[in-house]
């Protein structure tokens, strides 16, 4: 991802064993312990795989604390960090690596009880993002597009690197 330079925003990575161990679990974490320490609301950048793979990260429990967090849900259908990789050409990606799933965010909202919105255009972002409480995000994308768009800002990058 990209973005610009801001000051006063805290950014937070999560790696597990393979990318997406607990990331739901972990951003809403994160978010609750960002309040805790006087922060506003928070937000957390996902893929679709990430979000199916622990959604149940979304369910919380009725004497839980509710974080201020939207989740935001890039879905491809499926792993579209992989159509950038050597792999791309292997005869079988999309099961191996593509693995589309067909599943709306939407659905995953419904099954945790909280609410959703699916952007329809990128410019709708900040008002997409409003609202307070546990929230789904969801933005459809494609994943040939994507990686054709990371292609480029990476040759940005090693072009400004070189100069």
């Amino acid at each position: 991802a990209a973005m610009s330079a801001r000051c006063g925003a805290r950014i937070i990575g999560n790696r597990g064993a393979s990318g997406i161990d607990g990331t739901v679990s972990a951003a809403v974490g994160a978010a609750l312990a960002h309040r805790s320490a006087g922060g506003g609301g928070a937000f957390a950048l996902l893929g679709d795989l990430a979000v199916l793979h622990d959604q149940n990260g979304l369910v919380l429990g009725p004497e839980e604390p509710r974080p201020d967090l939207a989740v935001v849900a890039v879905n491809n259908d499926g792993g579209g960090i992989f159509s950038g990789l050597e792999q791309a050409g292997h005869p079988r990606f999309e099961r191996l690596f593509g693995t589309p799933h067909g599943v709306s965010m939407e659905r995953v909202a419904q099954m945790a009880d909280v609410p959703y919105t699916r952007l329809e255009w990128a410019s709708d972002l900040p008002k997409a993002l409003l609202g307070e409480g546990l929230r789904v995000v969801e933005v459809c994308t494609g994943r040939a597009g994507s990686a054709a768009l990371r292609r480029t800002l990476q040759r940005a990058v090693d072009t400004a690197l070189e100069g």
